[in-house]
């Protein structure tokens, strides 16, 4: 509460509640209310995204585990009826005779069947169709040899027929059904699978085939244990389950039913069947499927099994779950928005009362507003302000305690940017987006460059206490081949971090070379605070350092070291780090190049434009509909003699370029209202006249190569960052003065 004022100023009472009554605390209400919707929405979005994906994280693993159990299941006996019927000497030995050696096909065959107590039958069924050899297993470890009077006749079976028609090493798997016998299913369920290769003499000639009959209860009720909801289902061919959350659904084309997948579910059957794997989302839930079959490499398989794994959630279970997942998040914005009324509502009572109240609430609402509105605006937009502006008061003629502040503004505004270029660079890294280049350089010239930066920017209270140096192999090459702008970069992180966490001894950079390997090898030696094993662990996580207090007194973000890592890691090296704390630290990483000469190495830089081009006046539109960018933009390029124009959008751009024609370059931003930056380019590039020649510098806060390549596409000449750079911006004019001149 706000102590009551003792002095009463009716005036000023009335002017400051005049202002924030009625529609003024309508209108801060209703914007309130919207940002936390916004954000409310956001959140609900966020969590929608997230159960969806734990879904389909969830649903891929039980269909993947169940799918690698069900195809093991049917590779396995595959690969030992080969085994037996192709590879074993004995069963060619024994139907090479004349009189065939029954009791060695039997032996073999008991042998098969005690691998594995889901096989259930083993025959060799002649070529006239005739069982010649049975060996049963009705229970495991329970054998048993059919007499000859008990073989049948088979000749009638599809799988008989169809095996018999068998080339070497082809394999016969028969549709998954239930066991008949005598024209009945049996009871209870008895599901089997049949698989058949033919069988041949050490002449070759073919002597019936080998079949194995696989009992598929125990896998068909294995895939359900995958499964924390029970929602897995085997389909075959035909749509029909063979296994199924609601046992009425299963062996429907074995007891007359015509009830499918197809027919209960088309949508979801259609995509099922005609896509091997994936998601699919319907009106009756969301879909998970694999599609399974028998593999073995050394046999090829002519009519194969060809069924369907499926994970099903219903749209019921989904629902409820996203209902779950989205109340808190409903209720945290609610009682948000609520809180924010009655806040609002009590702020604007007290300010009626209290005329300082109310001038620091007029203050702090200024002040939300300001932060709303630069919530809506790109990062880097506002950072071009502030560092422009800047960069504008230390040119003016200021009191050194006056300048001394724009000195810290624009250092903090330099650090956010560093810190936002860390997390951009992290968000790319990890998106695969960094390209690392193979261009010849230096690194001897590279590595001295960058120990002289931070000798040179070295804090003036450790100049005395704390010494930088480099260390360079003699073997180290002059002339590699590697990503140059990465490799500075790791060491840039590396040594800032060391001399930031050094205040007195050494920081050393030590080069070496591993010829052998074609590897380059760094390490940033220094004497500084030094770590503890613990830390050292999660030392390469992003956002992570020694402590909070670390944090306070060193400040940083903790990004520095991940960047490190995955630049490094992407390169194709590796990095480590050796600590003791209060002695120091020691990182080394090591990165893969190509051998180069002093030929390949770059030519030095174009010599600068000649002075005329340099001092030469030039008539410069620009495009940008930022007002605060306009004045910066306009303030510097006078201050280079330079004659300037505004435009607010790029439709006004090409409108002036239209009829005035004498300009001798455009400033062109590239997200503008009306038209683009780069529409803009296009359609000057298309004018009749002249004008379509002048050179186009992007200025943009979207300086992404991605992008960068798609402003040269349109037409644009060149390409300078925000926030703007003068040296850059000028060198770009210079660069555009020489074509002008030509």
């Amino acid at each position: 509460m706000f102590r009551r004022s003792e002095h009463r100023f009716p005036y000023l009472d009335t002017m400051v509640t005049k202002n924030i009554s009625g529609k003024r605390f309508t209108l801060w209400l209703l914007l309130g209310l919207a940002v936390i919707a916004a954000f409310g929405f956001y959140a609900g979005q966020m969590a929608y995204t997230r159960l969806n994906e734990q879904f389909i994280a969830r649903e891929t693993l039980s269909v993947r585990l169940a799918s690698q159990s069900l195809h093991s299941s049917l590779r396995l006996p595959a690969s030992h009826l080969y085994s037996v019927a192709v590879l074993e000497p004995r069963m060619r030995q024994a139907v090479s005779q004349a009189d065939p050696a029954l009791d060695e096909v039997a032996n073999a065959f008991t042998t098969l069947l005690m691998r594995n107590p889901n096989y259930a039958q083993v025959r060799w069924i002649g070529e006239d169709g005739v069982e010649v050899v049975r060996i049963d297993q009705p229970a495991p470890a329970d054998v048993r040899r059919l007499e000859t009077d008990d073989l049948q006749d088979k000749s009638s079976r599809p799988y008989v027929r169809q095996g018999l028609q068998l080339g070497p090493s082809e394999l016969y798997v028969s549709p998954l059904d239930l066991n008949v016998e005598n024209g009945v299913v049996q009871q209870p369920f008895n599901p089997v699978v049949r698989m058949a290769l033919r069988l041949f003499d050490n002449s070759g000639i073919p002597h019936g085939i080998v079949v194995l009959n696989i009992s598929a209860k125990p896998m068909l009720d294995k895939i359900i244990s995958f499964s924390d909801n029970e929602n897995i289902m085997l389909l075959n061919a035909d749509g029909f389950w063979l296994k199924s959350p609601n046992p009425a659904d299963e062996w429907g084309f074995m007891l007359g039913k015509t009830e499918t997948m197809g027919t209960r579910n088309p949508l979801a059957w259609q995509k099922i069947n005609t896509t091997p794997q994936g998601h699919a989302e319907t009106a009756a839930g969301h879909w998970t499927w694999d599609t399974i079959g028998v593999t073995e490499s050394h046999l090829t398989v002519t009519n194969n099994i060809g069924l369907k794994l499926v994970a099903h959630i219903p749209a019921e279970a989904i629902w409820a779950a996203r209902i779950k997942a989205l109340t808190p998040v409903m209720i945290t914005t609610l009682v948000t928005a609520l809180l924010f009324g009655a806040a609002l509502y009590r702020l604007s009572r007290e300010m009626t009362e209290r005329r300082h109240a109310e001038q620091q609430a007029v203050l702090a609402n200024k002040a939300k507003g300001a932060f709303l509105a630069t919530m809506s605006h790109e990062i880097r937009t506002p950072m071009t302000g502030i560092l422009g502006f800047s960069d504008m008061l230390q040119e003016d003629k200021l009191p050194d305690e006056s300048r001394a502040k724009v000195d810290k503004i624009k250092s903090a505004a330099q650090a956010l940017l560093r810190i936002l270029n860390d997390i951009l660079d992290i968000s790319k890294l990890d998106a695969g987006k960094f390209e690392i280049e193979q261009v010849p350089f230096n690194p001897a010239i590279m590595a001295n460059e960058v120990v002289q930066m931070f000798y040179q920017t070295c804090p003036m209270e450790k100049k005395d206490t704390l010494q930088i140096t480099a260390k360079i192999a003699r073997d180290f090459p002059e002339a590699v081949k590697a990503d140059p702008t990465r490799l500075r970069q790791v060491l840039v992180n590396l040594m800032g971090n060391a001399v930031k966490f050094s205040d007195r001894g050494s920081v050393t950079l030590v080069c070496g070379h591993n010829a052998g390997k074609k590897r380059l090898e760094f390490e940033v030696i220094d004497t500084g605070i030094g770590m503890d094993g613990e830390l050292l662990g999660r030392l390469f996580q992003e956002f992570e350092q020694a402590d909070a207090s670390t944090s306070r007194k060193y400040h940083g973000t903790g990004l520095g070291l991940a960047i490190c890592k995955k630049l490094v890691e992407r390169m194709g090296g590796e990095i480590t780090v050796k600590s003791t704390p209060g002695l120091g630290s020691a990182f080394w990483f090591s990165v893969p190049y190509e051998p180069a000469s002093a030929d390949d190495l770059p030519k030095e830089d174009e010599p600068a434009p000649p002075p005329e081009a340099e001092k030469q006046a030039l008539s410069i539109l620009v495009a940008e509909d930022n007002q605060i960018n306009q004045m910066i933009v306009q303030n510097t390029l006078k201050k280079m003699g330079h004659k300037v124009t505004i435009a607010e959008s790029g439709k006004e751009a090409l409108r002036l370029v239209s009829e005035e024609n004498d300009f001798d370059l455009i400033l062109m931003d590239v997200r503008m209202p009306e038209m683009s930056g780069p529409e803009a380019t296009r359609k000057i590039r298309a004018l009749p006249h002249a004008a379509a020649s002048i050179p186009i510098i992007a200025l943009t806060a979207d300086v992404m190569e991605d992008n960068k390549a798609a402003y040269f596409e349109a037409g644009m000449n060149d390409c300078v960052g925000k926030p703007i750079n003068q040296k850059e911006l000028a060198a770009a004019i210079n660069k555009a003065a020489c074509l002008v001149s030509s």
